[in-house]
């Protein structure tokens, strides 16, 4: 395992827990990215690119890139290309744009074209196997393939599209159009290379896209949202969550019995199953299965934002870090059962797992955070192995390696049976009360509700809960008042009709005396209407 280390002005490839000095490569401030295999690292410096050969021979250069100021790096999935990204100058006309792809082996310039702005980047993906790629330009899609990436063989037109994602298996491609004017949004599946739509949605409430294709391409997560919420639920927007199946045959808006917003969504790496992180603190974690949407398990309620699959699937890491106080719960999802929890008071950035799947790093890094830099690593069980210092740390992130590189173990025996305190079982501290007060504060107290709001809730097995639809509470009460008339009438014998209650005998004294009291008024009225036709 390589950890790739970069402070203020260089770089350095270390061993994470065992830190020695080795040779520092001068750096930009922006990030080294690491190739799919684990073979090569570009690190950008103010006047070049670095490429950096990590194994097998040891760390030297390869080459560099002539390529000044670059702010992104990003490897094609089989590490055949290398694009860049820098802000553009007046000579990318004469050059042909800010964004250039060279080759990975020769580092040679084979395209380039232009991008204003980060905030779509890419906009060109590749399939998994890099037998297609699609560029996103201004209302069109275009479709490449290997033979040349420097010439479209397709495109086809969607209004306003701002954000698509190509599936991994290069067979589907989704595509997303905001809603402007008050005219809905636009969600779209179509098929590659044709470019035949399959699934397509109209929405409202969606100003972005965040877009998730399962690892095998069959399934696709896409989460709409709006920066403002007129509900007033959250301050960071209004977020839907939808699940749609590229051949069109099932989507459907996942629908949650409690309010607040959409934390996180991340696919297993088998694409078996999604976790959805989801309400107001503590939040709500749980697990579907993508094939009709059904709520499988919930891990409980606790103060967590992030989900971290391990590249295996084996373990899962349930954590709450940004405005959260840093608590990490490692699961083992083959068992459903919590093995360890730890937590990270250091404000971390960066949290991710190493490609055995047997350590997780955290990493408080500059411009965020300018004290307590340095970089962690826990094991799967939350325990804490390596910690290490660094003044002005910018970036602490381990070197990729290829699915099968390490083998998929299970939890140590060492491990089993380890009793841990989880978060829930921390006696909270007691609120000072003055004491002119004590003895009258009831538990409505700021504090006891804020003790309320940081406690743990444990897992939960689901048996076949579906999530769409707003009637199914509806339905659902029509079914049980159905079961229960019917189980009375079995219960009673006959049928409906004869089971129904006898009528209540009437009351033969008060109807007699009513007629009574009727003739009496007649008698009287016909009294009074002589009387006055003597007068």
């Amino acid at each position: 395992l390589t950890l790739i280390v970069r402070k203020k002005d260089t770089v350095s490839l270390l061993d994470p827990e065992n830190p020695k000095p080795t040779k520092d490569w001068d750096c930009s401030e922006f990030p080294c990215v690491s190739s799919h295999d684990g073979s090569k690292v570009a690190i950008p410096a103010p006047e070049e690119v670095t490429v950096i050969q990590t194994k097998p021979d040891g760390k030297k250069p390869l080459y560099t890139l002539a390529e000044k100021n670059v702010k992104r790096i990003v490897f094609s999935p089989c590490d055949t290309y290398i694009m860049t990204w820098r802000s553009r100058v007046k000579e990318d006309d004469q050059t042909g744009g800010n964004v250039a792809i060279f080759d990975a082996g020769t580092g040679e310039v084979v395209r380039r074209f232009n991008q204003k702005n980060l905030d779509r980047w890419p906009t060109l993906k590749w399939s998994r196997d890099e037998k297609v790629a699609v560029q996103m330009v201004s209302n069109q899609l275009w479709l490449y393939t290997d033979e040349d990436i420097t010439r479209f063989v397709k495109k086809i037109d969607q209004t306003k599209v701002s954000q698509f994602e190509i599936a991994p298996s290069g067979k589907y491609v989704c595509a997303g159009s905001p809603e402007v004017n008050s005219k809905p949004g636009v969600l779209a599946i179509y098929t590659l290379p044709e470019f035949k739509s399959t699934a397509s949605r109209s929405l409202f409430k969606c100003e972005e896209f965040d877009l998730k294709w399962d690892s095998n391409g069959k399934y696709l997560l896409a989460q709409a949202s709006v920066v403002s919420d007129t509900s007033g639920d959250s301050y960071y927007g209004e977020t839907h969550q939808y699940l749609m199946h590229a051949d069109g045959s099932f989507t459907q808006q996942l629908i949650f019995q409690n309010k607040g917003p959409i934390s996180d969504t991340q696919w297993s790496p088998d694409g078996k199953s999604f976790v959805v992180i989801q309400g107001h603190q503590p939040a709500l974690a749980s697990l579907y299965l993508p094939e009709k949407c059904v709520k499988k398990f919930e891990f409980g309620r606790a103060s967590w934002n992030t989900i971290r699959w391990s590249p295996h699937g084996r373990f899962l890491l349930l954590g709450g870090f940004g405005a959260l106080q840093g608590q990490m719960h490692f699961w083992d999802t083959y068992k459903k059962k919590k093995v360890g929890v730890a937590q990270d008071r250091e404000g971390p950035k960066y949290f991710d797992w190493a490609p055995d799947s047997r350590r997780f790093v955290t990493a408080t890094t500059r411009p965020l955070r300018t004290v307590d830099n340095g970089y962690k690593i826990w094991s799967y069980a939350g325990e804490l192995k390596t910690k290490v210092v660094i003044d002005h740390l910018y970036q602490a992130s381990y070197v990729s390696a290829l699915k099968g590189t390490y083998e998929n173990k299970p939890q140590s025996p060492r491990l089993k049976g380890r009793k841990f305190q989880d978060f829930a079982a921390v006696p909270a501290p007691k609120a000072y009360i003055p004491p002119s007060l004590r003895g009258r504060m009831g538990g409505g107290s700021l504090s006891a509700q804020l003790r309320k709001e940081r406690a743990v809730s444990g897992p939960t097995k689901v048996h076949s809960v579906k999530t769409g639809g707003k009637n199914v509470e509806k339905n659902r009460k029509k079914r049980e008042r159905r079961r229960k008339k019917a189980a009375e009438t079995s219960a009673g014998g006959g049928s409906a009709e004869q089971s129904k209650p006898a009528p209540k005998p009437k009351n033969v004294e008060k109807e007699a005396a009513g007629e009574k009291k009727k003739e009496e008024q007649k008698d009287e009225k016909k009294k009074i209407q002589a009387e006055l036709a003597d007068f």
